[in-house]
């Protein structure tokens, strides 16, 4: 008995072996697989969510943030917003210090500058590489001046390390995408 019971383990324990394999490789391609289809559904969430931030009056309207200190300010890519409108303090005021008697174009560039402030903050993949950067689009044709889209790329990205990130994030997520036919202009003047 204890020979034939040897005999038929010979021929059973591969096949079992490999059974178990394939059902362990099974599980883990199910568990790898759920985890895709969840990241799927947040990246669409937080598509929708960057397409729907949008600068509004509060976020211009209230008190100037105060100057914030600049090694706190830089110890972060994102930087710092006591106000927390999605623009970086230092930005904000330099905007408005520089064209305060011109509203249409502290609102323009605060729009913009509020998008590009996105590249820190959203963008994990391509998705929502493209979500930001076809938001920065209609900044981009709120502002419609050239110097004025350069002085704001220049101040929110003030260091080696926020133009580094940059550049990182576009040479590891760029995809093709087309820009929106929204509105432009968050707020209308």
């Amino acid at each position: 008995m204890k020979g034939s019971l040897h005999a038929v383990w010979r021929w059973v324990k591969w096949p079992l072996i490999v059974l178990t394999l394939l059902a362990l490789v099974f599980a883990v391609l199910v568990v790898w697989r759920w985890n895709v289809l969840e990241g799927d559904k947040q990246t669409t969430v937080d598509v929708e969510r960057i397409h729907a931030t949008k600068l509004v009056w509060n976020d211009i309207n209230g008190a100037l943030p105060p100057e914030p200190d600049s090694v706190q300010n830089n110890a972060t890519l994102v930087g710092v917003d006591s106000n927390d409108n999605g623009i970086r303090d230092d930005v904000e005021r330099a905007i408005y210090l520089q064209y305060k008697d011109n509203q249409r174009a502290v609102v323009a560039m605060l729009q913009y500058a509020k998008e590009l402030q996105m590249e820190f903050t959203e963008v994990y993949n391509s998705e929502t590489l493209v979500a930001v950067i076809q938001e920065e689009g209609r900044g981009s044709l709120c502002l419609s001046d050239k110097k004025k889209k350069e002085e704001v790329k220049v101040l929110v990205f003030n260091s080696n390390s926020r133009i580094q990130f940059r550049e990182d994030i576009f040479n590891k997520y760029m995809t093709s995408y087309s820009l929106l036919n929204n509105q432009e202009c968050d707020i209308l003047l």
